[in-house]
């Protein structure tokens, strides 16, 4: 099986790959779908080839990096492909954090291309991003700007309806420099339908960087992990049937892709990963509501979907007929998902006719995957056993010693080789990252609190419980971190002192209605890192934030635990329900403010006061900000 990843020297990039895999099938199957118009994989490629010429042509060559933000559809992939095969750099920008990265990617990491959905566009004239973008010496900050819009490659009446509108006065008040090459939407897809057939050589990249992506931001500076070719495609490879006995993903299966390209989850599993396994990728932005993606699973007869964790909650409150669902196959990324609705959501989905949930686990350093959690009984959380190809262990941090038993909570370390070849200019953080050599081999760690919990097949199976960063330790009525670094290696610390911490966050997660808990603490003082315990709760929308604070109020109460500082209550799909804490962290983006409870056992609202501080997104250190004064707004919780 190791000999597989010797061939990937055979392979210019991993689109190369992919194209080589794809060529062993029919070319006249489907390859992707979007609003019923379907695009057959011998003109599939015939676009892949002239995007590429189009890129080329405009000067994007081998090497330069281009950042993308666009709504998940075919030009998406078109672009996202055709960069990678021409030997160039994708860059994708989350529409979560989209000022922020824009920014980041443009200003700090010196990007001159953007290719950007007009969709985003009044978001960013409000913020005024591109003024802040072109502010001082930034004068030369972009030079290229390609505007797409979700109308393209629709069917030919839905596209001309939908491009119709007036996408130029939208972009002139952006107010860009005369200087910036601007490509107005439809100017591309007139140009590609129009265009020769010629098929440019195709360079030999695959030992070079083919994508940057940024990590969650756990800290609140996120940095930039990159990944080459090579490694992309040793885990596409890793996932081919022959090696990968459990994966399912079976020759054309009908995939829905909803997680935005711009996740690396969504990039390499949703699109790289399923392209590369013969699937028909099926876009629909609609699906976001709830109603909507119940009506495709069951008519479009979607054999697999890619989706966060909150919309399969969302969709299974409400029973599907027996046998409805046929033999999905329902995955998710990595984020954490609570055990008690994750079995609620699995039983309905069985009953449907539908796999279990699929979760993948891991990090945007390690290729945003190591573990998966096909054929485990009674799968949920953020559990797994590891992946073909990938290895890894617990770690003592008390002593440095390696974990073998179950129930004892360690650091994990992981080595794969999809792992990103280090963080872009940051020495340091790269070294600190790989930390730890083993029998010769260097192991990588993002220092997540994790445990043994059983075995499938042979493999230890173990299930994630948080990051270090966010362990929290208690002192009377004081919380303060638990974990200090140095070097980018944590300290001696015992798990146990701060177990509280996991019985709080799985108290709440296992309250109908809560999908995700993250407790953080605000510093009452300035410079000061002991403070409140604030806990970020994502909840399903049809439940009542009340209702769910007072059961985890008499919950916590009885069991003479945490009584958090307030709860910030999320219900937004378009976020992917992801935990955002680089928002979070300094209670950025949060209008309504957060719940509270105080020590009658009154729940309290905490309004944001703008006039004594200005919130906006974090892209440096986290902001150290005192809560302000609650406001009693609901009083009647018997003690």
């Amino acid at each position: 099986m190791e000999n597989i990843l010797n061939d990937i020297k055979n392979y210019n990039s991993v689109i190369d790959y992919i194209r080589q895999e794809d060529m062993k099938n029919d070319q006249n199957l489907t390859a992707l779908e979007y609003y019923g118009n379907k695009i057959l994989k011998k003109d599939y490629w015939k676009y892949i080839n002239r995007y590429r010429n189009y890129l080329y042509n405009l000067g994007i060559n081998q090497g330069e990096a281009v950042a993308i933000c666009m709504l998940n559809s075919p030009e998406y992939e078109f672009f996202f492909s055709s960069l990678l095969e021409n030997g160039s750099i994708a860059s994708t920008v989350s529409k979560s954090f989209l000022n922020a990265d824009l920014k980041a990617q443009t200003v700090k990491r010196g990007i001159k291309k953007l290719i950007l959905s007009v969709e985003f566009l009044p978001e960013l004239i409000q913020n005024k991003t591109f003024d802040q973008m072109y502010s001082g010496e930034n004068k030369e900050c972009l030079d290229t700007i390609i505007f797409t819009s979700a109308g393209n490659y629709q069917n030919d009446a839905d596209e001309e309806k939908y491009n119709s509108r007036d996408f130029k006065e939208l972009i002139s008040k952006l107010n860009l420099p005369e200087n910036v090459n601007t490509i107005y939407p439809g100017e591309t897809v007139k140009t590609i339908r129009n265009a020769s057939d010629i098929v440019l050589p195709k360079p030999y990249v695959v030992n070079q960087i083919a994508t940057y992506s940024n990590t969650g931001g756990t800290t609140g500076a996120p940095k930039c992990a990159t990944h080459t070719h090579k490694a992309i495609i040793s885990l596409l490879m890793s996932h081919r049937r022959e090696v990968y006995k459990e994966f399912n993903i079976l020759n054309h299966s009908r995939s829905l892709l909803v997680i935005p390209i711009s996740h690396i989850t969504s990039q390499f599993y949703g699109l790289l990963i399923r392209r590369a396994s013969n699937a028909n990728i099926i876009y629909h932005p609609g699906v976001f509501e709830p109603q909507i993606l119940r009506q495709v699973l069951i008519e479009e007869q979607i054999d697999d979907t890619v989706l966060p964790f909150g919309l399969y909650y969302a969709i299974t409150r409400k029973e599907f007929k027996k046998g409805e669902l046929k033999l999905n196959t329902a995955t998710c990324g990595g984020e954490p998902t609570p055990y008690i609705p994750t079995i609620e959501v699995n039983k309905v989905l069985e009953k449907a006719g539908a796999e279990p949930l699929v979760i993948g686990t891991g990090s945007t350093e390690l290729g945003s995957g190591v573990m998966a959690s096909y054929g485990i009984e009674g799968r949920s959380n953020e559990s797994g056993y590891f992946f073909p190809f990938a290895k890894g262990f617990l770690m003592d941090p008390k002593d440095g010693s390696i974990i073998t038993e179950v129930g004892k909570r360690g650091i994990l370390y992981s080595n794969a080789p999809w792992q990103m070849n280090g963080y872009l200019n940051d020495q340091k953080s790269t070294d600190e990252f790989f930390n730890y050599a083993l029998d010769g081999t260097i192991y990588g760690t993002n220092n997540d609190i994790a445990e043994i919990v059983g075995e499938h097949k042979g493999k230890p199976v173990y299930s994630m419980h948080g990051r270090t960063s966010d362990f929290v330790l208690k002192n009377g009525n004081t919380y303060y971190p638990g974990v200090s670094f140095e070097d980018g290696i944590v300290k001696s610390v015992d798990f146990e002192s701060g177990k509280f911490l996991f019985d709080v966050r799985d108290t709440l997660q296992n309250i109908p209605g809560v999908m995700e808990v993250q407790p953080l603490i605000v510093p009452i003082e300035e410079n000061n890192k002991e403070g409140h315990v604030v806990v970020n709760v994502t909840i399903n929308p049809s439940f009542n934030p009340k209702d769910i604070l007072e059961v985890a109020y008499k919950t916590l109460r009885a069991e003479n635990n945490l009584i958090p500082a307030g709860i910030v209550f999320r219900t937004r799909f378009e976020r992917s329900l992801s935990s955002d804490k680089r928002e979070v962290l300094s209670l950025a983006d949060e209008k309504n403010g957060y719940y509270y409870i105080n020590e009658n056992g009154e729940i309290l609202s905490v309004s944001l006061n703008k006039n004594e501080v200005e919130y906006g997104e974090v892209e440096g250190e986290i902001k150290i900000l005192e809560p302000p004064a609650p406001k009693l707004v609901y009083s009647n919780i018997k003690k």
